[in-house]
C-alpha cells in the first residue's frame, strides 16, 4: 500500500486517539470562546468556593479581594505563557517535556503528572459522593457516599473518554449555566444580610494577605502548569492567553469570591448547601455537578494524556483504566489519606513551568518540533537540577510565594546553566533518541 494511501489512516488514528502524541493540526483547532469556556470549567470547582471559605475565616474582606486577584495573576502569568507554547506547538505538556527534559527524562514528568492528577480525581470523586450525601442524606441509595462517587466518577470518566471534544461540548452547556446559577446564589445571600454594605467577614483563624495570595494560588497550581494539554486546540497563542486569563482571573476568581461571599454571609462556604437551604434543591445539584464535572474530567483526561508519553495504549483505553481504579479509590474513601502526599507532591510542579518556558523560550528560541524523526536528548541533567532547585526554593525561601519562588528559580537556573554550558562548550545532556512512527 502506498504512502499516499496511509496518510488518511494515519490520522483518522491520531484523531482517533486526540492526537496524544502529536501536533494538533490546523485545521482542527478551536475558537477562542471554547478554549476558554474549557478552561474556565477545569477553574471552576467546589474546592474554591471553600477556598473563598477558607479566606473569609483569616482575612478583611478589602484583603480576600487583593488575594484573589493576585494569586489568579500569578497563575494566568505562568498558565499564559505554558499555554502559549502549547498554542504554538499544538502538543501536550507532556510531550514539551520532552524536549525540556529529554525523552527517557520526560517520562519522570509524566509519572509525577499522572500520580497527581489521578490522585486528585479520586479525591474529588469522593468528595463529589460525600457532598451529594450531605446535601440529600434521606434521599436513598443514590445518595449513599459510595454510590454517589461512583456515579459521579462515571460522568467524569465519558466526557474525558470522549477526548477534548466531548470536554468541550460539556463546558460549553455548562459554565454558562454555572455562572448564573452561581450569580443566584450569591445574590440569595447578600439579599440575607440586607446588601454588600452589610457583609463582614468573621476572623476566626487570621491569616496574613501573603498566606491568602499562596492559598488562591494552590487553587489551580497544577492546572496552570498542564494548561498546554487545553491550549493545543488554540488557534494562537494570543487566544491562548485570552481563555487563561479569563479562566484564571474571572472564572476561578468569581468562583472563590463566591465562596467567600456565601461564607460571609451565610456562615459556609458550601453554596450548593446553601442553596439546598433556601429551597433551590434541583439547582444546587446542578452547581454541584456542573462545577465537579467540568473540572475533574480534565484531571483525568491530562492523566492520560501523561501516560501515553510512558505506555503504547491508546488515550481512551487508559482514560478508562485510570478513571475506573480512581473512581474505585474515591468511593471506598481511600484518597482521603493521600491528599497530605498529593499537596506534598504538588510542591514539586511549578517549577517544571519554569523549566518549561526557559527552555521553550530562550534554550530552543521557540524552535521546537515534533513527528517521526524528531530527535531527543536522552536525558537533559540541566532541567532536574533547575527542577531540584525550583522545589527547595519553594519549601526553604520563606520570603514571597512559595510557588512563584520555585519557578522563578527553576526558570533562572535553566537559562544560566544553558548559557554557561554554551560558552564553556559543555555537553550537558545524554544520548539521542529518535522518534518513530507511533510517537515513541
Amino acid at each position: 500500500m502506498s504512502k499516499v494511501e496511509t496518510q488518511p489512516q494515519a490520522q483518522e488514528q491520531a484523531q482517533e486517539n486526540d492526537y496524544a502524541m502529536e501536533p494538533v493540526p490546523v485545521e482542527n483547532r478551536r475558537p477562542w470562546w471554547e478554549i476558554t469556556f474549557v478552561t474556565s470549567g477545569f477553574c471552576m470547582a467546589v474546592s474554591g468556593m471553600f477556598a473563598g471559605a477558607a479566606l473569609t475565616a483569616g482575612l478583611p474582606l478589602k484583603e480576600i479581594i487583593i488575594a484573589i486577584l493576585a494569586g489568579n495573576a500569578v497563575l494566568a502569568l505562568y498558565g499564559g505563557f505554558t499555554g502559549a507554547i502549547g498554542a504554538k506547538t499544538g502538543v501536550s505538556t507532556t510531550m514539551l517535556s520532552r524536549h525540556a527534559f529529554g525523552r527517557y527524562g520526560s517520562l519522570v514528568i509524566s509519572l509525577v503528572w499522572a500520580i497527581t492528577l489521578i490522585g486528585w480525581f479520586s479525591v474529588q470523586t469522593g468528595f463529589f459522593g460525600q457532598t451529594v450525601h450531605s446535601m440529600y442524606p434521606d434521599a436513598g441509595f443514590l445518595t449513599d457516599i459510595p454510590v454517589a462517587s461512583a456515579w459521579g466518577g462515571m460522568l467524569m470518566i465519558l466526557t474525558a473518554y470522549i477526548g477534548f471534544k466531548g470536554i468541550r461540548l460539556l463546558s460549553n452547556i455548562a459554565i454558562p449555566s454555572l455562572i448564573i446559577l452561581c450569580i443566584i446564589g450569591v445574590t440569595m445571600g447578600l439579599n440575607h444580610v440586607g446588601g454588600f454594605s452589610n457583609l463582614h467577614a468573621s476572623i476566626s483563624q487570621p491569616m496574613s494577605l501573603m498566606d491568602g495570595i499562596v492559598l488562591v494560588i494552590g487553587t489551580f497550581a497544577v492546572g496552570a502548569v498542564i494548561q498546554p494539554d487545553i491550549a493545543r486546540y488554540a488557534r494562537s497563542p494570543k487566544e491562548s492567553w485570552t481563555a487563561i486569563i479569563v479562566g484564571m482571573v474571572i472564572a476561578n476568581g468569581f468562583i472563590i469570591f463566591a465562596g467567600a461571599i456565601t461564607a460571609a454571609s451565610m456562615g459556609t462556604g458550601d453554596l450548593p448547601a446553601v442553596m439546598l437551604q433556601m429551597g433551590l434543591g434541583i439547582p444546587a445539584l446542578l452547581v454541584l455537578i456542573a462545577a465537579q464535572w467540568t473540572s475533574n474530567d480534565s484531571n483525568l483526561y491530562s492523566a492520560s494524556l501523561a501516560l501515553t508519553n510512558i505506555f503504547p495504549i491508546g488515550k481512551s483505553k487508559l482514560v478508562l483504566i485510570v478513571g475506573i481504579i480512581a473512581t474505585v479509590l474515591g468511593a471506598a474513601g481511600m484518597a482521603n489519606h493521600f491528599v497530605n502526599f498529593l499537596i506534598a507532591i504538588g510542591v514539586a510542579v511549578p517549577p517544571v513551568a519554569g523549566v518549561l518556558i526557559a527552555d521553550y523560550y530562550i534554550v530552543h528560541k521557540q524552535g521546537y518540533r515534533f513527528g517521526k524523526g524528531t530527535r531527543y536528548a536522552a536525558v537533559v541533567w540541566p532541567a532536574f537540577i533547575s527542577w531540584a532547585l525550583g522545589i527547595l526554593a519553594g519549601i526553604y525561601v520563606e520570603w514571597g510565594i512559595p510557588s512563584l519562588n520555585s519557578l522563578v528559580v527553576a526558570f533562572i537556573v535553566h537559562a544560566g546553566v544553558h548559557a554557561i554550558s554554551k560558552k564553556m562548550n559543555l555537553k550537558l545532556t545524554s544520548g539521542l533518541v529518535e522518534e518513530g512512527d507511533n510517537g515513541f
